[in-house]
């Protein structure tokens, strides 16, 4: 809470661990670091970055404070299905305020490209999302079980209470992390043939490898995995339209880590 300071506009908080070591945050935990924040600036906002967290719990940020959530749409809300975007919720006052800055004064949401039959779609993935993120949450268990009982350190532990839907493993090293990407890939129904390949990309600090064989590309919510390649050489796995793929993929994996 150090940075936080009197002419502090904005706070953000981001629910889910990304590519860091540690549990990703609740909504209570989210509930308690708004608290300190509001005690220390009333003014501040506070957003959330809520991706990979939606629906996982009973209640979203919002309900403990937060003043604006975003979140993508081809993850957890768009239930597979959903082709591309992403979206924002809150306290009217800041939803209104970033559809002003997405399209223009005067305009915000009455306008926009987005043609019906993709607002289908949008409708449909959001009615799906829970039933699909309970797949991916029982594949998270499915993983962390598996791998833990191989002697691998997972995040979070089997069996522990889970606020996004990103399980992570321990590899150890670059060959590993490879394998474990690859046999994602060549377990998913699109591009199985193909191998992934570690690259720079732009605003990562490090080489990172993907495997998402999707139908929707960049939808992780389908089944997907990636890791930066510098220790401790760990792969971050989410998605899942059953948890029985985890399965077939956690066959592949143990032939080669």
């Amino acid at each position: 809470m150090g940075a936080l300071k009197p002419h502090t506009k904005c706070a953000l908080i981001q629910r889910s661990c990304g590519y860091s070591w540690r549990q990703s945050l609740s909504v209570n935990d989210i509930g308690r670091a708004i608290k300190m924040i509001k005690m220390q600036n009333p003014n501040c906002m506070v957003m959330v970055d809520n991706c990979y967290g939606e629906f996982v719990e009973g209640i979203e940020p919002p309900a403990v404070g937060a003043d604006l959530i975003a979140g993508s749409l081809i993850k957890n809300p768009g239930g597979t299905i959903a082709p591309c975007g992403g979206y924002v919720a809150g306290k009217k006052k800041w939803v209104e305020a970033a559809a002003t800055r997405l399209s223009s004064p005067g305009l915000g949401v009455d306008c926009g490209s987005t043609p019906g039959d993709i607002m289908r779609a949008y409708f449909q993935g959001l009615f799906l999302s829970p039933q699909m993120v309970g797949e991916a949450i029982k594949g998270t268990f499915l993983i962390a079980e598996v791998m833990a009982s191989k002697g691998y350190k997972v995040q979070p532990l089997p069996r522990a209470t889970r606020h996004d839907v990103v399980q992570a493993v321990q590899l150890g090293n670059r060959e590993c992390l490879l394998a474990f990407c690859e046999a994602v890939q060549r377990s998913s129904p699109v591009g199985s043939f193909t191998k992934p390949v570690a690259g720079l990309t732009p605003g990562y600090a490090s080489e990172v490898v993907f495997a998402d064989g999707t139908f929707i590309d960049g939808s992780t919510s389908e089944l997907s995995c990636d890791g930066p390649l510098r220790e401790p050489f760990a792969v971050f796995c989410q998605g899942g339209t059953h948890w029985t793929q985890w399965g077939l993929v956690l066959g592949e994996v143990l032939k080669y880590v």
